[in-house]
């Protein structure tokens, strides 16, 4: 599908992308581009892509898809930087977690001839490095792809087979849709699980059994990258915050007036909603 992709992060997801496009055979070669030294080197030992670099500018020169998969606030920044660098026909598109601020802000300076899309490959985990890298990574799960006023159609249709070629399952969306959809299924939760993990006492955590683990698992991501993406659609996740509360009060008010019959019917509608995934 492409001549060159260069790929700016490798990361679980950066570095998961290198090894499925070249799986797939979607590029004649896949460049990565990392800030780290030791990174950079490893890439090139596990094969993942076919060069690397610390070179921004070298890394983008000559790409027809350039893919920043770097924390969300450090994609607008990097996109300042290479886009004078990029060919005049190219695509250039992200896999941050939070949509309107990024495409709002890099469509405020993209050079003509240039087309930006914002994606997002619900993929990933709370791990991070080439050490979790998974060439299976992105096969069956979503991914979104926000459109704009200024979105070319050639570029978003050729972004929609590429993720589909990477077996994924790809839906187009409005910004606004797209970051408060997330912030209900994915930034809430992290929220919800970093609220939790604060209440817990240390001295305690030895007995930690699989519900606490469970529903703590993502407190273990990156801060950075979370705390980036909370800024960035603070909003929306300060509304859904309201939203838990209410019903973490119901609970509350359940539990102090010693009501069985409401505690039952907000766990069976709570059954019921998961196991509808």
């Amino acid at each position: 599908m492409f001549k060159r992709v260069t790929i700016i992060g490798l990361g679980l997801i950066g570095g998961s992308l290198a090894i499925a496009i070249k799986k797939k055979k979607l590029a004649g070669e896949v460049v990565g581009v990392s800030r780290r030294k030791t990174t950079i080197s490893r890439a090139r030992t596990l094969g993942i892509v076919d060069s690397a670099t610390l070179d921004l500018k070298k890394g983008v020169k000559d790409s027809d898809l350039i893919i920043l998969t770097a924390p969300v606030l450090k994609i607008i920044d990097i996109a300042k930087k290479i886009l004078p660098c990029l060919r005049k026909d190219a695509i250039l598109t992200d896999a941050g977690s939070t949509k309107e601020v990024i495409v709002k802000r890099i469509e405020g300076f993209l050079p003509a001839g240039v087309s930006f899309l914002g994606s997002h490959p619900l993929a990933g985990s709370e791990r991070s490095g080439l050490d979790h890298i998974d060439k299976d990574l992105f096969k069956g799960a979503h991914c979104i792809l926000t459109r704009t006023g200024k979105t070319n159609k050639a570029a978003l249709s050729k972004l929609k087979r590429f993720w589909g070629k990477l077996g994924m399952k790809v839906e187009v969306m409005s910004l606004k849709k797209h970051d408060k959809a997330l912030s209900a299924l994915s930034h809430l939760p992290h929220a919800a699980s970093v609220a939790l993990s604060n209440t817990c006492a240390k001295k305690d955590l030895r007995l930690a059994a699989g519900g606490f683990r469970d529903t703590t698992r993502i407190a273990s991501g990156k801060p950075e990258v979370w705390r980036d993406i909370f800024i960035t659609n603070r909003k929306n996740i300060a509304k859904d915050i309201v939203a838990l509360k209410k019903e973490l009060t119901k609970i509350e008010k359940a539990l102090k007036r010693n009501n069985s019959a409401e505690l039952l019917r907000l766990l069976k509608k709570a059954k019921n909603i998961r196991d509808g995934i």
